[in-house]
């Protein structure tokens, strides 16, 4: 069962459709009274984990993740498109990230884990950034602990460039001042292997740092490291794989979910 499709309350007025600028507000306004009734009903369910064996619970947290998904795309004017690339993908996610068991039923062949992270994989376009995007929205929304921050490989980069380190995206010492320090859960978009040298540093090299640091945290403290890549299979074995040719335990930690289709940009 997939997120359910939501109507519109209201009907836009001639004036509005003709202003562009007047059309996005509006439409915006309408996601944000429609997040707002969701996350209410949610609410009212007082429970640890949610039980999506009850339809109309389900059906609450679906129409949650739309509502979130149609928000973002409210600012391109565009509507956001279940369909048979993406909708398993998203049930998956919707149960995963509230530790449901039912989850692991979606993909049953794959070997999938709740206490992995999320690997997703697909060409440039198929929308593996705005389900991200949609799912940290709606984790903030449900208060959830799981709740993760969206950045880039590019932001963090740009980082590395002004500090000479990566420590905000690893183990964030300098806001406890501790060894310990302030890990959050994140996802890191576009992850690759671009060449560029940063003070004697390549791409390939930050990166490599980037997911051992992430491995620690995730085994150490239980923060969880997201990812999305446009990387084929070789690319990908080429970044997890030691110097050795064997396959690295940072690799073992996630659940890699393929994403198919054609662009939707």
């Amino acid at each position: 069962m997939a997120p359910t499709e939501q109507k519109e309350s209201q009907t836009t007025t001639a004036s509005s459709v003709s202003n562009p600028e007047t059309f996005n507000k509006y439409e915006q306004e309408q996601h944000i009274e429609m997040l707002r009734k969701a996350i209410a009903e949610i609410r009212s369910y007082d429970a640890h984990v949610p039980d999506f064996t009850n339809s109309e619970i389900y059906s609450l947290h679906s129409s949650l993740v739309l509502s979130c998904a149609n928000f973002i795309l409210s600012k391109q004017q565009k509507k956001f498109v279940v369909d048979d690339t993406n909708r398993d993908i998203i049930r998956f996610l919707m149960l995963y990230f509230n530790r449901s068991p039912l989850a692991l039923e979606v993909f049953p062949d794959r070997g999938y884990s709740l206490n992995k992270n999320i690997l997703l994989v697909g060409s440039v376009g198929v929308g593996k950034t705005l389900l991200m995007d949609v799912f940290a929205l709606y984790l903030s929304k449900i208060s959830s602990r799981l709740a993760y921050k969206v950045v880039s490989q590019t932001q963090m980069l740009n980082h590395f460039k002004q500090h000479n380190n990566i420590d905000l995206f690893t183990f964030n010492t300098s806001e406890r001042g501790t060894f310990d320090g302030n890990p959050f859960s994140l996802c890191l978009n576009d992850i690759g292997l671009k060449t560029q040298r940063f003070y004697g540093n390549d791409t390939e090299t930050i990166i490599e740092e980037f997911l051992y640091a992430r491995y620690e945290i995730w085994e150490q403290q239980g923060k969880f490291t997201h990812l999305t890549t446009n990387l084929d299979k070789q690319e990908i074995e080429e970044l997890f794989y030691d110097k050795h040719g064997r396959l690295a335990d940072r690799f073992k930690m996630f659940n890699v979910i393929p994403l198919k289709g054609n662009s939707r940009r």
